[in-house]
């Protein structure tokens, strides 16, 4: 099953978090910045890209072909499709009422100050 996490190719902070994930979480899945891609194909738009990051994953069921989820749930669902086994279980809380809740508001927090917080990547 493919598995596609888009991000803001223009974006300093998205771009650094995917190489960490990459680094961090093997597994079937790709980093692919939204300004090269034909969202369309996927069933978004520009504005659903530039308001959020995006986690799809293939699934012939649906009508563009990809399950989408956006913000923190694309984090909570990319966190659920990993192979390490601790993961799972602390990604299950935000699927909690009012854990999913708290997990948006945090998404909504860094993605506001994500330009504050590249020192996380600079060592």
């Amino acid at each position: 099953m493919k598995t596609l996490l888009i991000t803001d190719g223009d974006c300093e902070f998205c771009q650094l978090s995917a190489t960490w994930l990459r680094k961090h979480f093997n597994g079937d899945w790709v980093n692919q910045p939204s300004q090269t891609l034909e969202l369309e194909k996927f069933g978004l738009t520009k504005t659903e890209v530039d308001k959020q990051l995006w986690f799809l994953i293939e699934d012939p069921n649906q009508p563009t072909g990809w399950c989408k989820y956006g913000g923190a749930m694309a984090i909570t669902r990319f966190m659920l499709s990993q192979q390490k086994f601790y993961i799972k279980p602390f990604a299950t809380i935000f699927l909690l009422p009012g854990f999913k809740q708290l997990a948006q508001l945090i998404y909504l927090f860094v993605a506001k100050n994500r330009g504050k917080l590249l020192w996380i990547f600079k060592n």
